[in-house]
């Protein structure tokens, strides 16, 4: 009697668990996905992520990217800064009269602004162009080198090359 109250008992068990079994595994297979996708996600938020900062100065505040009075004193905070001592990231990426720009926030020493880059050759930066910044959006620019051209009242900040860029 027991020998067949035992086998009714593991028979019957065993059968349950295997009905569970597929749910189980299921169950872990989309568990361990929903962990890898949430890590993910979280590498790519904290990858792209540049150092907070804050602007103090009003002239960047009331006046817009492309004005002169905007440009003159962007020119003043980052030599008063060392351009040595900038970071740059990637903001957008525009296109006006036919000419091509990238917007790039530059941080260091208490500057905290944008700067609009005008860029003729895309060297080094090929991706930001055929993507139209798309994915390359808060990626350090490092080594970013510019000149600034001044025409009379006229300032242009005119991309020169970089040496990579940290996405």
């Amino acid at each position: 009697m027991i020998g067949k109250l035992h086998y009714f008992v593991t028979s019957n068990l065993y059968a349950y668990v295997n009905q569970l079994w597929p749910f189980n595994q299921t169950h872990r297979v989309m568990k361990t996905k929903s962990i890898i996708a949430s890590f993910i996600v979280l590498i790519l938020f904290a990858s792209c992520d540049r150092p907070g900062c804050e602007n103090t100065n009003s002239i960047f505040d009331l006046n817009g990217l492309e004005t002169t009075v905007y440009k003159q004193e962007l020119v003043k905070e980052m030599d008063r800064a060392g351009r040595e001592n900038l970071t740059y990231w990637l903001s957008d990426y525009t296109e006006q009269n036919g000419q091509e720009f990238i917007t790039v926030n530059i941080q260091g020493d208490g500057l905290c602004a944008k700067g609009l880059l005008q860029v003729n050759d895309w060297t080094n930066i090929e991706g930001i162009k055929k993507t139209k910044g798309v994915s390359y959006i808060g990626a350090e620019l490092k080594g970013l080198t510019f000149d600034i051209i001044t025409t009379g009242e006229s300032i242009d900040f005119i991309y020169k090359n970089i040496e990579s860029i940290v996405d």
